[in-house]
């Protein structure tokens, strides 16, 4: 777990802090809102891409190999995008680093279920998350600012930091690769379904997912654009990503102790009041600040919270057997709604306002939110057992299937 947390830390630092200042340097360039969403769009599409293929680069090189590759095509490209503001070269250097990303998430992913102990899954799944949220934490607010005080170019550049994660892709690929050869017998023996079925079990916390990581990466995104000052967009990241890794970490201990659905319509409930108020806030070209920072807050914390509830939940219904195709599906999901949600802001701002995204957003959100409490109301079907760290693991995913 530890090289797991360094890795992540590493990798999630270079990509945290291009995140918003990839798009704004499109828009130096002179791109407009749709060629700034579409920088992040292509950042997620690249990255799912690389998630189809991280299996077959796994069996071929092994896991340290397939880390350190990851690690280099995140960092490497940053200082060839600091070159140029051209929007052709962002968008070429960011697919590339796309790739990486891609490789470093289902790659941390799967590993994170794997070294779970015994009946603490979700617990080792928040602390996994948090290691990803800290860098986002600091420097996804903090990069608007350091760019205005010393210059786009040299903030992108700093994007190489991915590669400070070299020493310890060995260990953690060995470390993985060990605890996999220990639990060999009990996946020989474990259910491998179908892609079809293990996403037909999977599909609303997919849903789920897919829903706030696109509110999450709309925020991201754009929060240069309409805060209106580089002081008011540093904070105004600083407070979401705060308040998403806090809620990131803790729902992932509650989810050990507490069923996951009323926690899920809570969660989309709250994002959904969080969009609303953020699309009050920014309607004018001054956003009001106390407005928006509530907003922020609210979503903030279903955006955290809901990433490890809807991991645990598709972990569980899955199986056992299946715990890299519902890595890819869960990465997929994840990187998905953050393209798409960049994407379809940036569209909504060209063709009426930033406010009206988020009103849309918001909408969506409270139909899932009903989806929900609607499928919680269906008799209760069997599921599989969850994923283990191991034979150990056989205990935690009882407890788990039985609350669902």
């Amino acid at each position: 777990m530890p090289h797991l947390i360094l890795l992540a830390g590493f990798c999630l630092a270079g990509f945290a802090l291009l995140l918003p200042v990839s798009p704004e340097w499109a828009v130096h360039g002179g791109a407009d809102e749709f060629g700034a969403g579409l920088v992040t769009a292509t950042l997620m599409a690249t990255t799912v891409l690389a998630q189809l293929f991280v299996r077959a680069v796994l069996r071929r090189v092994g896991w340290p190999r397939t880390l350190a590759l990851g690690a280099l095509l995140l960092g490497l490209p940053a200082p060839v995008q600091a070159v140029s503001d051209s929007l052709w070269v962002i968008l070429l250097s960011t697919g590339l680093r796309g790739l990486g990303f891609g490789i470093v998430t289902v790659c941390g992913s799967t590993a994170a279920a794997t070294l779970a102990p015994a009946g603490r899954q979700g617990a080792a799944i928040g602390l996994y998350g948090l290691a990803l949220a800290v860098p986002q934490m600091v420097l996804t607010p903090a990069a608007p600012a350091l760019a205005a005080a010393l210059g786009l170019p040299v903030i992108i550049a700093c994007g190489v930091l991915p590669v400070l994660a070299l020493p310890f892709a060995r260990g953690l690929g060995r470390a993985v690769d060990a605890r996999t050869r220990e639990s060999g017998a009990e996946q020989a023996g474990a259910d491998v379904s179908p892609t079809a079925t293990v996403l037909r079990r999977i599909r609303l916390p997919l849903v789920t997912l897919l829903l706030v990581t696109a509110a999450g990466g709309a925020v991201l995104t754009f929060t240069p654009q309409f805060a209106g000052r580089p002081a008011v967009a540093a904070a105004a990241l600083l407070l979401f990503t705060a308040t998403a890794a806090g809620s990131r970490w803790g729902c992932g201990v509650l989810v050990d102790r507490f069923a996951p659905r009323p926690l899920t319509c809570a969660l989309l409930v709250t994002g959904c009041a969080g969009l609303a108020l953020v699309a009050v806030a920014v309607r004018s070209g001054q956003p009001s600040i106390a407005v928006l920072a509530a907003g922020l807050l609210l979503l903030g914390t279903a955006y955290g919270g809901l990433q490890s509830i809807t991991f645990v939940q598709a972990f569980s219904q899955a199986g056992a057997g299946n715990r890299h195709t519902t890595s890819v599906a869960w990465n997929i999901g994840y990187d998905s709604g953050t393209g798409l949600g960049s994407l379809l802001l940036g569209l909504a701002a060209q063709a009426a306002t930033f406010s009206t995204g988020f009103v849309a957003l918001s909408v969506a959100m409270a139909v899932v939110a009903g989806v929900v409490v609607a499928a919680g109301r269906r008799p209760s079907q069997p599921v599989s057992a969850a994923p283990s760290a191991g034979a150990a693991g056989r205990d935690a995913r009882a407890s788990v299937t039985d609350r669902l």
